[in-house]
């Protein structure tokens, strides 16, 4: 035990040295640049108040404190059912399946749907979930260069028609904020008769007439063989949704590890995301607020260290693990995150910014003259 303990010490103190510690930080007191609360939701009281209300006109017998199991043992119920159904009625899909995070619904979908002898041509910047759910996968696995059409036309071009296809991308990038040209990658994948899978992660809540994301906005719901909408970031909240077929949701149910070993969520959980979605429609004043913020903010900054994101996702690059953990600290009014090697490539590393419709126009200022 003793030589396990000290082997932890060591590899903490490389770590350490690496300029790679991480650890966990209060946020109490700063303005908050780097949560995923686009447009406020977690902190909106009337929403609050909704939930709280809509929770205890349940019937006794949903008002449990726990889920007591997973849904395929004792944790499945007519409440998870109605927001499953509603969910992908507003999403314009014909299933829904709910997860207890977006990384357990990226991963089960991405190892335990494409196949042995399959190909999944994956976006360079992929997410981490999805990067482990390609790990887990018996397929195949192609990586072409960020939203480079070029590219993965090469790949696509290196494989026979009859070789089935995954394309795997995020209609709104976490690191950049760019967004995937969706459309033409529709294209591409009906030329080559692949599938495509979009995680609309940073989409979900903030695109869309009622917040349903960029493939809806669209047009594209048909086109898209699964989409995965979180609720940790536009929501407010916590989950995720699978959606697709009604034939993806049971093969998913039969098929996907996280889903069938991973608790339920609870019923309180459960009932806050159902308020949740019948309140999304009603927040265009907070989406409007929201792209006024960014493009207010983009008009404002001058440095060049600034990325050219057009989404809530902001980018100030410094060069260097070191370098770009001093330029936060330097800014210690503000809640901001620096993002280093090797969650990113060496060179670019960056300050990742998060804009949201609750901020007023003199913090933006003054988080743009902290930093420049």
């Amino acid at each position: 035990m003793e030589n396990i303990q000290q082997q932890l010490i060591e590899l903490l103190e490389t770590r350490r040295k690496e300029g790679l510690f991480r650890q966990l930080a209060l946020l109490e007191g700063r303005v908050d640049f780097c949560s995923n609360d686009y447009l406020g939701l977690a902190s909106d009281t009337a929403l609050a108040a909704k939930i709280a209300s809509d929770f205890e006109a349940l019937p006794a017998a949903f008002r449990k404190n726990g889920s007591t199991g997973s849904r395929l043992i004792s944790g499945h119920s007519s409440l998870i059912e109605k927001f499953e159904k509603e969910c992908a009625t507003f999403h314009g899909a014909d299933a829904a399946l709910l997860f207890s995070s977006g990384y357990d619904a990226n991963i089960s979908l991405i190892s335990s749907v494409p196949q042995e002898g399959d190909v999944i041509f994956c976006d360079k910047l992929l997410h981490a979930s999805l990067i482990d759910g390609l790990r887990l996968s018996k397929a195949e696995r192609r990586i072409f260069k960020h939203n480079n059409l070029d590219d993965l036309v090469h790949l696509l071009d290196q494989y026979p028609a009859e070789t089935r296809k995954w394309i795997v991308v995020e209609s709104v990038y976490s690191m950049d904020g760019d967004l995937a040209p969706l459309q033409e990658l529709v294209d591409l994948k009906n030329t080559y008769q692949a599938e495509l899978i979009v995680d609309e992660a940073h989409a979900g809540g903030i695109y869309g007439t009622q917040g349903q994301g960029i493939v809806h906005e669209l047009g594209l719901c048909e086109e898209v063989f699964a989409r995965v909408i979180t609720f940790g970031k536009g929501w407010g909240n916590a989950g995720a949704v699978v959606l697709g077929s009604l034939a993806l949701k049971e093969y998913l149910v039969n098929f996907a590890r996280p889903f069938i070993y991973s608790t339920a969520p609870t019923p309180a959980h459960v009932s806050a995301l159902l308020s949740t979605l019948h309140y999304l429609p009603s927040q265009n004043e907070a989406r409007e607020k929201l792209q006024n913020n960014i493009k207010f903010f983009r008009a404002n900054v001058h440095s060049d260290a600034w990325g050219d994101s057009d989404s809530a996702i902001q980018t100030f690059f410094v060069t260097g693990n070191e370098a770009v953990r001093a330029k936060a600290a330097s800014a210690s009014e503000f809640a901001i995150k620096p993002i280093v090697y090797p969650t990113v490539a060496k060179g670019k590393e960056r300050i990742r910014i998060t804009l949201s419709a609750l901020h007023a126009k003199e913090q933006l200022l003054a988080l743009i003259k902290a930093l420049e």
